[in-house]
């Protein structure tokens, strides 16, 4: 059916506009002035009922092309059903037109009524187009009859918003990002469901202390000094952000857009904002950058490596001149010393009558000094032997270890009247000469190191750290300053003239040398004048045998 008008069935002033409407239609598709009361009369009837007994009818009239010919057609719909109260009412009105059609759903029901068109020929398609457009602008029949009109046209109106709002939010929802409206107080009053699926949360207002939460801590600072200008100026907010999925915690790098728009006067009227994933692309840039680095310091590598390749040949030769070293002292520089020795007491005892006692005196200092020199070679040669042989590995009892050195130590340990502690230490895998040297070295220094006219007192403690050992000598000497606990362990470093405490500096860098080959380590603190403590940390299993880095 072609619709030409339509009357809203609420009142008795719904039924006066029913029948007239109804009586213009007939008259304009040519019916005789009985047939138009008729039909209009049969309309009223139904539509009465309606009005009375139903609960949201309309009343559409129109024409109706039925196999070539055309039939004006009244239509009464509504809600409920009325006609089971109205069956006098519907059976007088089949008695005025040719043909009532009642059809019956859940939702509502339809009463047809109607009735052929004698002169069908002289209706075209651009006639019957007359007709809509003559009702569009026909004069009101009465101050009612403006008011139902202008309702009608609201509602449809309103009908036609509520469509256009609802294919904007299904638009707007099918989008693969968020959306939002502020108006011009600031106010958020509308988003899509992208925006709370993803934030969990809207925000009441377009400020920073809002969003706050919703933004990574090291982005929130600068976006909300970004949008304080785009809101002064009145202009478009565009920057990258890291914003807080809600079902996983995770930030992730979005594309804001906040749009100001303008009515013709430049006004802002609202603003319309737009936040886009882009994480996925801000994360492979960042690849391609690491990407890069990554070349260069790929070339970085290649060029340390030749570097390397060329310290290691010069490492080589430096090991095969230490090698020549070694056998030079081992040898060569100990033959020199063992005559100076001999050559002096042979001297002191053939001619000791002869010799004043300045004499006496250069041969004493000629030997001490060739015993510093024998001391000094002999420290070096223990030193480079760590630097080239193989160490290997074996069970070893450090309970016996320091029984040796006591043993060995008796003597001045009786001199200076120490007392020496070791408590119960655990066995390890290590090489039971050098871990002797490493102790021998310390518990020598500990008796050297001594206050005058106070009796040394040693204690060796051992407590086992997850896979390791930590072994502590404990003295009660004159230590040493804080700022000298690194210095102690290089090579040749002393602390003191040799006049006061003799030696060459070497033992502590042995020490530190086989503890390292333990894969292990030495430290040491001290209070000067109170004590001093050094800590080895060695591992109670070694998983392969440890060889020197000789080349």
């Amino acid at each position: 059916m072609k619709d030409i008008v339509q009357v809203k069935l609420d009142n008795e002033m719904d039924l006066i506009l029913a029948h007239k409407r109804t009586m213009k239609l007939c008259e304009l598709t040519g019916f005789s002035l009985i047939i138009q009361t008729s039909i209009a009369t049969a309309v009223s009837e139904i539509s009465r009922c309606a009005i009375d007994h139903g609960n949201n009818a309309v009343l559409f009239l129109g024409i109706e092309t039925v196999s070539g010919k055309k039939f004006l057609k009244a239509l009464i719909r509504d809600n409920s059903d009325f006609t089971i109260k109205c069956t006098e009412a519907c059976s007088y009105a089949k008695r005025l037109v040719d043909e009532i059609e009642i059809t019956r759903s859940a939702k509502e029901i339809q009463i047809i009524l109607k009735q052929q068109i004698s002169f069908a020929g002289t209706l075209s398609d651009a006639k019957i187009e007359s007709f809509i457009d003559y009702f569009r602008k026909e004069a009101p029949l009465s101050p009612y009859d403006e008011l139902r009109r202008k309702n009608l046209l609201l509602q449809d109106l309103a009908e036609k918003l509520r469509e256009s709002e609802n294919d904007y939010r299904i638009l707007t929802d099918s989008l693969p990002l968020m959306m939002f409206s502020v108006n011009n107080r600031g106010l958020i009053n509308y988003s899509n469901k992208w925006l709370q699926h993803f934030l969990g949360m809207i925000p009441k207002e377009l400020n920073s202390s809002s969003w706050k939460s919703l933004l990574h801590p090291d982005d929130a600072v600068s976006f909300g000094r970004e949008l304080v200008i785009a809101l002064q100026k009145q202009i478009q907010l565009t920057g990258k952000y890291r914003f807080r999925e809600q079902s996983t915690g995770d930030f992730l790098w979005h594309l804001i857009s906040v749009i100001p728009l303008k009515n013709d006067s430049g006004i802002v009227q609202r603003w319309i904002g737009f936040i886009v994933d882009i994480d996925a692309e801000v994360q492979a840039e960042q690849t391609r950058k690491d990407n890069q680095q990554l070349k260069e310091m790929q070339k970085r590598l290649f060029e340390n490596q030749e570097e390397l390749q060329q310290k290691i040949v010069e490492l080589n030769r430096s090991n095969y001149e230490l090698e020549q070293f070694a056998h030079l002292a081992s040898h060569d520089l100990q033959e020199p010393l063992r005559k100076l020795f001999f050559y002096s007491d042979v001297i002191k005892k053939r001619y000791s009558q002869s010799i004043d006692q300045s004499g006496i005196m250069m041969l004493n200092n000629m030997t001490l000094a060739a015993g510093r020199m024998k001391e000094l070679i002999n420290d070096l040669l223990s030193y480079s032997q760590l630097q080239q042989q193989k160490l290997l590995f074996e069970s070893v009892d450090l309970n016996e270890i320091m029984e040796d050195i006591i043993r060995e130590m008796d003597l001045i340990i009786k001199e200076k009247s120490a007392i020496i502690e070791v408590s119960n230490l655990p066995g390890i895998t290590g090489n039971s000469l050098r871990l002797r040297q490493l102790f021998m070295n310390l518990i020598s220094n500990a008796l050297k190191y001594s206050k005058q006219d106070v009796s040394p007192e040693i204690i060796v403690t051992g407590r086992p750290v997850d896979d390791t050992v930590v072994i502590t000598v404990h003295d009660n000497g004159i230590g040493f300053e804080e700022e000298f606990k690194e210095k102690i362990f290089g090579l040749f470093e002393r602390l003191h003239t040799r006049d006061k405490f003799p030696g060459t500096g070497i033992g502590l860098s042995i020490c530190k040398r086989i503890a390292e080959l333990h894969h292990g380590s030495i430290s040491a603190r001290s209070i000067p004048n109170e004590y001093s403590i050094f800590e080895v940390i060695l591992p109670l299993e070694q998983e392969a045998p440890a060889i020197t880095n000789a080349m």
